[in-house]
């Protein structure tokens, strides 16, 4: 059995003024992209995920078997598929992680 591999996934809003501008059709599409990104979560392909808020994009770091189901993930991605972000994507190795996660931020049931 091959190791898993790692990627950073780095989100870009399509706008300059992404997201201090958002748009309720982008809040709904933003609600999809947190749920498909939390059942990843609990699948065991998304390590982390969130905001990073001074340069404005989207982390995300998977852990799966192989590029190419990054890139599966990613073109199932709702924010990427319906135009709100674009992506940019690098092999990366996680070689230190904290076992501790606040127990509001674990998630155990992927479809709330």
């Amino acid at each position: 059995m091959t190791a898993p591999k790692q990627y950073l996934v780095e989100l870009i809003g399509t706008r300059p003024t992404w997201p201090d501008d958002m748009t309720p059709d982008e809040e709904a599409i933003m609600s999809e992209h947190y749920l498909y990104l939390k059942k990843l979560t609990h699948d065991h392909k998304v390590i982390a995920a969130g905001p990073v808020f001074d340069f404005k994009f989207g982390l995300i770091i998977l852990q799966v078997a192989s590029e190419q189901e990054a890139k599966d993930i990613m073109a199932k991605e709702p924010s990427v598929v319906q135009g709100v972000h674009t992506y940019k994507m690098s092999e990366m190795r996680v070689s230190l992680l904290c076992d501790y996660t606040p127990f509001s931020k674990k998630v155990s049931r992927p479809n709330r």
